[in-house]
């Protein structure tokens, strides 16, 4: 750090848990709502989760929280299979696979 430059802080265990949980949840949310992945599946995603974010003050918080924040992507998938559904399908037909394709690995074992 150059002399009279403020230290960047890095982010404790427990912000960094809380952000992870929060990620997880959007892409539950994602998951669910827009590529109708298996609610089955998604309970085993969020059981991991909580097994991976330990550090996270608030689990079930930080979950819903993340899982809300999701909700403006859900709806411009939403407008967008109304709008253009050509589009929609392109963009489903790329996400959609890799979302159950990276749950699968996640909750490979559970």
């Amino acid at each position: 750090m150059p002399p009279g430059h403020p230290a960047v802080q890095q982010p404790s265990p427990q912000s960094v848990a809380a952000e992870g949980v929060r990620t997880s949840a959007n892409i539950a949310r994602g998951a669910a709502d827009i590529c109708h992945i298996d609610a089955v599946k998604i309970a085993r995603f969020k059981a991991v989760a909580r097994k991976s974010f330990t550090d996270a003050p608030d689990f079930d918080g930080e979950w819903n929280l993340g899982y809300k924040e999701a909700q403006s992507t859900v709806d411009r998938f939403a407008a967008l299979k109304t709008s253009n559904p050509q589009e929609y399908a392109q963009k489903i037909g790329e996400a959609c696979p890799a979302l159950t394709r990276g749950i699968d690995e996640s909750t490979a074992g559970q």
